[in-house]
């Protein structure tokens, strides 16, 4: 079988012709926040993939007859993916300026824990950005809106440095976005705007803010 691009789900999205809205799949968000002093250097993360979007990688690594071979191929494919999507992430400053990640992230892995795949991945930023009185927004999403990235709780997020403050808010969504977004089924596209933040995906997006005060 041929090995999936990131995940499963991931392939559908960002090679079909057609593009798919609303979540119809789900990866469940945590995020380490290192921060150096008050210089933030990174963002430490796990995409844990829902049921379904991780059975075929299961049962590609399950079925190999080298399984550390399988695990390291969908691992650098998992790589190349997250790297070509911008890693699903948008970072700004308090000037809502966008801050550039690495082109080249760190420590990245793929574990199966029970039937649910899990992809780690370090998004270096391409410097450090220091946070003393100087807030950023951060946040991770699919634009199509396609696939649902969220956290479940604040308890999804943590600082290496307990000086500075890591946040999460929720999105404010009316009820006809979410009626809108819940009406379109796998095969039908939502209304993409041109500017990528005010896509579908971006609109129903947390928001993690961080500072050191």
């Amino acid at each position: 079988m041929k090995l999936v691009k990131l995940f499963s789900i991931f392939s559908v999205v960002l090679f079909s012709p057609v593009l798919l809205a609303h979540p119809h799949s789900f990866v469940d968000l945590k995020n380490n926040i290192l921060v150096e002093g008050t210089k933030l250097n990174a963002f430490e993360m796990e995409w844990m993939l829902d049921e379904i979007a991780s059975a075929e990688l299961i049962y590609e690594v399950n079925n190999s007859t080298n399984k550390a071979v399988t695990e390291k191929s969908i691992t650098d494919e998992m790589t190349q993916t997250a790297i070509e999507t911008h890693y699903f992430s948008y970072l700004y400053d308090a000037k809502d300026q966008p801050i550039k990640f690495s082109a080249k992230p760190l420590n990245t892995r793929f574990k199966i824990h029970g039937n649910r795949v899990v992809f780690y991945i370090t998004i270096p930023l391409s410097k450090p950005h220091d946070l003393k009185n100087n807030p950023i927004r951060f946040y991770t999403y699919e634009p199509s809106y396609y696939m649902g990235m969220e956290y479940n709780s604040a308890n999804a997020l943590s600082i290496s440095n307990s000086q500075c403050k890591a946040t999460l808010t929720q999105p404010k969504i009316s009820n006809s976005l979410r009626l809108y977004a819940s009406s379109l089924d796998k095969n039908q596209s939502p209304e993409m705007s041109e500017n990528e933040d005010n896509s579908l995906g971006a609109q129903f997006a947390q928001k993690v803010t961080v500072v050191c005060e």
